[in-house]
């Protein structure tokens, strides 16, 4: 199976590539404020939740701005590929039904589009640390095997979900109530560590626990501890969740192999 995803990607990722170019360009000309957007919507949504956090939370932090930007930065990479993957066979069935392209080469064209958008916000990042004046630290370098990661498990789960939305209609409402769960549970706007400090549950450390069984979480807490407190990454987490990451995309890749002939007739 894996010469066979290896052949597809040389084959059809120039197609996932142009048509993520084509939809920027896309988003580009429909807009009056045209690229402004990529910077003004992370930045608009950080400030409502450092708003969210001080006012309503009444919590406050030194870097505060820091947390929050990269807590969204990996959530909307995450969540707006997932949410799409749900329904993306039944999105592009007229693709589907006439020609035939690996399916999940149309959730890298959408994972291309985010990852641009993302690289946008890591920059909107990059400068919250300097206006902090927050160090910059050679540990930074360890933020690109950690994309790396994002990048692996996000696919997976895109996967995963295309596969089964296009046998369970309600697939997406469900998804989107994990998804909120989720956004709770990952310290989107909050430092996890402060938030949960050594609190237990049922015999757990809860800190433990969010970041061994909530990967979103994890790499929220450990690309803070990197970016702003110049930490050293855990290596043994890291290699943890690649094996889940990339398990759990050899599982999705099966599926979909295997019954990506009955989509058409599905859809």
């Amino acid at each position: 199976m894996f010469a066979k995803v290896y052949r597809h990607l040389k084959r059809y990722n120039p197609y996932s590539i142009y048509a993520a170019k084509s939809e920027l360009k896309g988003e580009v000309s429909s807009s009056y404020l045209t690229w402004i957007w990529w910077i003004l919507d992370p930045v608009l949504f950080m400030l409502v939740y450092v708003f969210i956090t001080v006012v309503v939370f009444r919590s406050s932090g030194e870097y505060l701005p820091v947390v929050v930007i990269i807590g969204l930065t990996i959530w909307n990479f995450f969540n707006k590929n997932v949410s799409i993957s749900v329904r993306i066979v039944n999105t592009f069935k007229g693709i589907v039904s006439k020609i035939y392209i690996p399916k999940y080469m149309l959730i890298l064209e959408k994972m291309y589009v985010n990852f641009f958008k993302m690289l946008i916000s890591f920059g909107i990042v990059a400068g919250f640390v300097i206006a902090y004046h927050i160090p910059l630290r050679l540990q930074l370098l360890q933020c690109i095997p950690l994309v790396v990661l994002l990048f692996i498990l996000t696919l997976s789960c895109c996967v995963i979900v295309a596969h089964f939305g296009v046998y369970v209609n309600d697939l997406y409402n469900i998804v989107q109530v994990i998804l909120r769960f989720m956004f709770y549970l990952s310290g989107v706007f909050y430092d996890i560590g402060d938030r949960l400090g050594s609190r237990m549950l049922f015999g757990f450390d809860l800190n433990w626990l969010m970041t061994h069984c909530n990967p979103i979480a994890y790499l929220i807490d450990e690309l803070r501890q990197i970016i702003i407190y110049g930490e050293m990454m855990d290596p043994w987490l890291f290699l943890y969740w690649l094996i889940i990451s990339l398990a759990l995309l050899g599982i999705g890749l099966f599926l979909m192999y295997r019954h990506e002939n009955s989509y058409v007739k599905v859809v």
